[in-house]
């Protein structure tokens, strides 16, 4: 049995679930995330009224109030559409790549915190189909769970493993291990590979003898290799844990090591922490097909356009280029231009003085040749 947060409206959230956002969603994000509806969103309390599909106009009121997300909530509420329910909260926390925000509240609904009991929530038994009822979490929030990542690893290993989750867990990443599959599957196959298809954005691998010596592992690392060839994607975070020989195919892949010998591991976990988030960066695109070099492809803005943050309309007029002038020129219209009389007159001028000027060149150099003829007539009579 079971509560079915799908049906359980916001209204039913208690005073610690509705603080706890607030404390987490009302400080502005800075880096936007992409939804699958390629429209950037802030990961605060912005993102969630665009979700919410909370108008323009009322979003700008929200900005006078103290308690933003609050405000959100309360907006969201009112809706009489049926989606102003926790499960879509969740969901929505989910997109907006808010899974610290979203684990705190699945950690308060293992508590019994999440929500007012007896507000008419429907409870239900899940006797149907439960192919998407793959981890535990699935069962307690009522639909599929995203993942930062999946942890492959050896049971040996398995103490390790307990500090990775714990530790991404204080980041705001939420880890899957095989310890999170539901009770009661045929095999572990088919619901870890889900899991790597469609649930989790990368895969750790943590390398040791043990690790390497698994044949369901290697099937799972393989699965994983070839999900990210397809999507073009950076799926694999290879941690060396234990020392061994890598075979060929997982030893090209950068890795990270993890001193076991008393050496601290600060910037170990930093950079474990960095792997794992997920930022959507927008990218320079190059057009190769008309130059043998690369040339950057810049898109104008114009005054007229706008781009969109949170699905609204925000004004880029100061930072438009200026428009493109009329009146062009080109080298092409330069014997279409007339001829000044004054400057044609001026160019005669010239040429005769030039050709004045080669007659006296003549002339002097006449006489200096005939002075030289005489002085030699001169020699020779004496």
């Amino acid at each position: 049995m079971a509560v079915d947060l799908t049906t359980v409206p916001l209204t039913a959230l208690t005073n610690e679930s509705r603080s706890i956002l607030s404390s987490l969603l009302n400080p502005r994000k800075v880096l936007p995330i992409i939804g699958p509806d390629g429209l950037p969103r802030h990961r605060d309390w912005r993102g969630l009224a665009s979700l919410a599909q909370i108008s323009t106009e009322v979003a700008a009121s929200i900005n006078d109030y103290a308690d933003k997300t609050a405000r959100v909530l309360d907006i969201w509420s009112q809706r009489i559409d049926g989606l102003a329910t926790v499960g879509t909260l969740l969901s929505f926390l989910q997109l907006l790549d808010r899974f610290d925000a979203c684990e705190d509240l699945v950690e308060l609904h293992r508590q019994d915190k999440l929500i007012v009991r007896g507000g008419g929530q429907q409870i239900v038994s899940w006797d149907g189909d439960d192919r998407d009822l793959i981890t535990y979490d699935d069962k307690l929030l009522g639909f599929p769970q995203k993942y930062h990542a999946y942890v492959l690893y050896a049971r040996e290993d398995k103490e390790f493993v307990d500090e990775v989750v714990s530790r991404m867990k204080t980041q705001g990443l939420k880890m899957c291990t095989e310890e999170d599959l539901l009770v009661g599957h045929a095999t572990k196959v088919a619901p870890v590979s889900r899991l790597i298809l469609e649930r989790c954005r990368y895969i750790v691998l943590i390398y040791s003898p043990d690790f390497l010596r698994s044949p369901a592992i290697t099937f799972y690392t393989n699965l994983a290799q070839a999900d990210a060839i397809n999507k073009q994607q950076i799926k694999l975070i290879p941690i060396m844990y234990r020392e061994c020989s890598l075979p060929e195919l997982l030893a090209q892949y950068h890795r990270l090591y993890y001193k076991t010998r008393g050496e601290i591991n600060s910037y170990f976990w930093y950079r474990l922490s960095d792997s794992l988030r997920i930022v959507n960066t927008p990218r320079i695109e190059y057009n190769m097909s008309n130059s043998t070099y690369s040339s950057m492809s810049i898109n104008e803005l114009s005054n007229s356009k706008s781009v969109k943050m949170n699905g609204f309309k925000e004004d880029l007029q100061q930072l438009a280029l200026p428009s493109v002038p009329t009146d062009t020129s080109s080298m092409n219209d330069l014997h279409k231009l007339h001829k000044d009389p004054a400057s044609t007159e001026e160019t005669k001028s010239l040429s005769n003085t030039s050709q004045t000027d080669k007659k006296k060149k003549k002339t002097i150099g006449a006489r200096i040749i005939n002075t030289l003829k005489g002085k030699k007539t001169q020699k020779n009579c004496h």
